[in-house]
């Protein structure tokens, strides 16, 4: 009962904010701690796996598709304004630290960083983004991207893992392709 009327608390505060998680999704007591936007909408079977000491903000305007995984351990999930994120997007703030060999992974410590997502944001289905990472403004991440270090500002970034493929040349207006970090 005390779980019904949580995930009924939660629905309301969301409808004040005109934003909606669609039923089913799992954890409406992590999702409460959610900072969401006005006009945020979340596809059905999100899934939040989130400590309290993790700090997740979802800006104005966003759209994430269906199956979505939000974990976090410790540090920050920070998503900004007008991202649009496809489906089976996964976003983790922490991972199991494996550097003392005589330690099961599950007893390791948790280790990892804050994750930042620049506004305007396209983030495409099936990607993987982990802890420590800072993806820029009006980017793309392509399609199954495994996204391991941080994507400047006005970039496409894919492949696994995520490396930068063009960015956007304000001088010409145009995408230009980047090989091997330099302009092709």
């Amino acid at each position: 009962m005390a779980n019904l009327l949580s995930h009924i608390r939660f629905q309301l505060e969301l409808l004040q904010k005109h934003s909606s998680v669609e039923l089913p999704f799992r954890n409406s007591e992590a999702a409460r701690r959610i900072n969401m936007g006005r006009g945020v909408r979340i596809k059905k079977h999100a899934w939040f796996s989130l400590k309290p000491d993790c700090q997740v903000t979802i800006g104005d305007n966003t759209r994430i598709g269906r199956y979505l995984i939000l974990s976090g351990a410790g540090t920050s999930i920070t998503i900004e304004d007008n991202v649009l994120m496809s489906e089976r997007v996964f976003i983790t703030e922490s991972n199991h630290d494996f550097a003392d060999i005589t330690q099961p992974v599950q007893s390791a410590a948790i280790s990892g960083g804050p994750v930042h997502i620049g506004s305007g944001t396209w983030i495409g289905i099936g990607v993987c983004i982990l802890p420590g990472v800072t993806i820029g403004k009006h980017c793309v991440i392509g399609a199954n991207a495994t996204v391991t270090r941080d994507i400047p500002d006005y970039t496409i970034a894919a492949g696994v893992p995520a490396r930068v493929v063009k960015r956007y040349d304000t001088d010409t207006a145009t995408w230009v392709a980047v090989k091997n970090g330099t302009d092709s």
